[in-house]
């Protein structure tokens, strides 16, 4: 396949990645989706992540697309939540951070 179709894909999946991320802070700052313009939010956002990884599918594997659109959400959405929530980021979670950047290396290494 020809490099600028992956590269169109990868836009693809971080574009997925963002909205899921996205609908991860609105669920939260939803309240259990009790604040109905915030829960509707997530709705539109989530659909879009899926839309967007669906366009990733048409140049590359499912396997790849969705592995790294899901690390991409962990790691940023763990992020996001200790700057935003002040959540803990023990050292088990940055280790865990740090074997999902690998996981990602090694599945870029495998396209």
């Amino acid at each position: 396949m020809p490099d600028h179709l992956q590269l169109i894909a990868i836009f693809w999946v971080i574009a997925a990645s963002s909205c899921d991320i996205i609908g991860n802070v609105l669920t939260k700052l939803s309240n259990g989706f009790t604040k109905k313009r915030l829960a509707a939010m997530v709705m539109v956002v989530q659909i879009a992540a899926f839309v967007f990884l669906s366009f990733a599918l048409e140049n590359i594997d499912l396997s790849v697309a969705y592995a790294l659109w899901g690390a991409l959400g962990i790691i940023v959405t763990s992020i996001v939540g200790r700057v935003m929530f002040g959540e803990s980021l023990h050292p088990i979670k940055v280790l865990g951070i740090a074997i999902t950047l690998i996981a990602i290396l090694f599945l870029k290494l495998s396209m």
